[in-house]
């Protein structure tokens, strides 16, 4: 088979994990695709966008999810939480959304109907999880640090200011950096008004974020967010080719992007 090409676009790129993971992906399809970083910054956009359009596929990363919707000439039902991560021959798709559903699902919760589900930050990664906890029926409270950010959040949706959040939760959803390294020892939240049986953080450097910890200490069943990393990105290969893994392999690349990070 013919060597194809791929990659992720954003900026900045810094040292992503996307290579190593899609890599690892190609290794179990049998194939020997090459995976690119294409640092494009939004004013380089327009220019670069028939050099994107040449590859066989790519992902698209912070901070281009939206700005890259006029550019693609047709979108997939996935995409309409307003963010594309995925594009094959001008479609967009949103492949997160995929990857967060299947986080919920290894993590043991759900955002169905009558689900109290607690989201924090209200940023692109936000939104994609608002749109799919609202769409679900789940009942959501969302708390950002900028208030104003939360003008556009779906309707029946409870916001509050981050400081001033409180209350029980069967699932609470980290969408902020904050925690990331080099920060590891930030929390968005202390858990002293708050309770969650579940907790996801969709950061995923460190392991174990200092929000994890403490909702471990308060009882809760946590996840960070390699699983979603690694579940979108599989995802997009199934677009793309039809490429495929299974839970097995899913997390043999887990472990495997977790000895990079150590």
């Amino acid at each position: 088979m013919k060597k194809k090409n791929y990659g992720l676009v954003g900026y900045p790129l810094g040292h992503s994990l996307s290579p190593f993971i899609h890599g690892e992906i190609f290794k179990r399809n049998n194939l020997g695709h090459d995976y690119s970083l294409y640092e494009i910054s939004p004013a380089e956009l327009e220019k670069k966008y028939e050099l994107l359009s040449l590859l066989d596929g790519f992902n698209v990363t912070i901070p281009l999810k939206e700005l890259i919707i006029p550019y693609c000439e047709s979108l997939d039902d996935s995409s309409s939480c307003g963010a594309v991560n995925c594009v094959k021959e001008k479609v967009g798709y949103n492949t997160d959304v995929y990857g967060f559903k299947k986080s919920i699902e290894i993590l043991g919760a759900s955002f169905k109907q009558g689900s109290r589900v607690c989201l924090l930050g209200y940023g692109g990664a936000g939104k994609m999880v608002a749109h799919a906890v609202g769409k679900a029926g789940g009942k959501l409270t969302v708390a950002e640090i900028d208030v104003s950010r939360l003008k556009n959040c779906p309707e029946n949706t409870k916001t509050v200011q981050i400081n001033e959040l409180k209350g029980e939760f069967d699932l609470l959803i980290n969408s902020t950096p904050v925690g990331m390294h080099p920060n590891t020892d930030a929390s968005p939240i202390d858990f002293e008004r708050v309770s969650a049986e579940f907790v996801l953080d969709i950061v995923y450097n460190p392991s174990e974020t200092k929000l994890l910890r403490l909702a471990k200490q308060k009882g809760a069943k946590v996840l960070n967010g390699l699983t979603m990393l690694v579940w979108q990105a599989i995802k997009s290969h199934e677009i793309w080719y039809g490429g495929k893994a299974d839970e097995d392999g899913a997390e043999e690349i887990i472990k495997a992007v977790e000895k990079k990070l150590i």
